[in-house]
């Protein structure tokens, strides 16, 4: 009978200690459940920095106050914008930035909770120090990188038999083109004549010289424009008569603007003398006026325009800048006919 009841009693015993594991179990796999929806190892990011930032003003000249009135601390989080958070004081702004979010937080906020629809929810994070008014800081989150998706191709090999043509243009080749033309200018010392030559197919050259045939014989002196000798303060008597001579000689280079319109310019050497007679009281003979005399450096430019065999010129020539003449020209035009 003894060992009748203590069998009964061990058997009791042993099935409210089974009862008793079975409930610890159970209360501790809730509890593993639950900690495992509250650890952050549970989400596909983290927290990967936490800084303040000293030199940021940002929080300090644009203040954003709580509900009592203290300024806020600001937290720019470095994530995408789908990204949502709480707090246990609130959070008082949110304001989305290019690349970052900006959170107005209040002072002495220790815990943030961070959320994403997709990669889950870091519930609680703990700041390492409670947030200061007016101070900046920076979270930056880690967030998984996509994964790369395959794609398949179908590649079809196809050959193509193609005869090509090569054609190669380039500009077209101009005949040779010759002037000669007879040419006349004028000035205020009377007209010059001259002859005028030029070769080229685009660009090319030509030579042009000109003189009014006419010396001014050798000269005794020489005087300013008003007549007045060097050193002497005394007009001399002139009897009126007076000697010009005048000739210039240019080349440079010619190119073709249209088929029957070519430009020329060039530079060379010309000279326009004026002399003055002296009276025979003055001891006769002529006074070279260098004031109306001028040598040097003779530039030229003008166009040649070409109808079928004539060709027609029109010039501009100065001497040093003081003299200036214009000048026209006649003549032909030889060689092949223009394109």
């Amino acid at each position: 009978m003894r060992q009748t009841r203590t069998i009964f009693y061990l058997t009791v015993l042993w099935l409210l200690a089974t009862a008793a594991n079975a409930t610890g179990n159970f209360h501790r796999s809730k509890a593993v459940v639950a900690s495992l929806a509250n650890d952050s190892s549970v989400t596909d990011f983290k927290v990967a920095g936490f800084r303040t930032l000293p030199t940021d003003v940002s929080a300090f000249i644009t203040p954003v106050r709580d509900l009592n009135g203290d300024a806020c601390a600001l937290v720019k989080v470095v994530a995408p914008h789908e990204f949502a958070f709480s707090s246990p004081l609130g959070i008082v702004k949110r304001q989305d930035e290019v690349g970052e979010i900006w959170l107005y937080l209040p002072r002495l906020t220790k815990l943030l909770t961070l959320k994403h629809p997709q990669w889950g929810v870091l519930r609680d994070y703990r700041f390492p120090r409670p947030l200061e008014s007016h101070m900046v800081y920076e979270l930056k989150v880690e967030v998984p990188r996509p994964e790369p998706m395959l794609k398949r191709d179908t590649v079809f090999f196809t050959q193509t038999v193609t005869d090509t043509v090569v054609v190669r243009t380039g500009k077209p080749k101009l005949p040779l083109g010759i002037h000669t033309l007879l040419t006349a200018s004028f000035h205020n010392r009377g007209s010059s004549w001259g002859v005028m030559f030029s070769l080229h197919k685009r660009h090319g050259f030509y030579v042009h010289g000109q003189t009014d045939f006419r010396r001014i014989g050798p000269t005794v002196q020489t005087c300013d424009k008003e007549g007045f000798l060097p050193g002497s303060d005394i007009k001399p008597y002139y009897t009126g008569k007076t000697r010009r001579a005048s000739y210039a000689a240019t080349a440079g280079v010619t190119h073709r603007l249209w088929p029957w319109l070519d430009v020329f310019y060039g530079a060379g050497y010309g000279r326009s003398s004026v002399a003055w007679q002296l009276a025979d009281s003055e001891g006769g003979g002529y006074v070279l006026n260098n004031g109306y005399s001028c040598k040097g450096i003779a530039a030229e430019a003008g166009l040649i325009c070409s109808v079928r065999r004539f060709a027609l010129s029109a010039s501009a020539l100065t001497i040093t800048g003081r003299q200036w003449q214009i000048g026209i020209g006649v003549g032909i035009r030889l060689g092949k006919k223009k394109n």
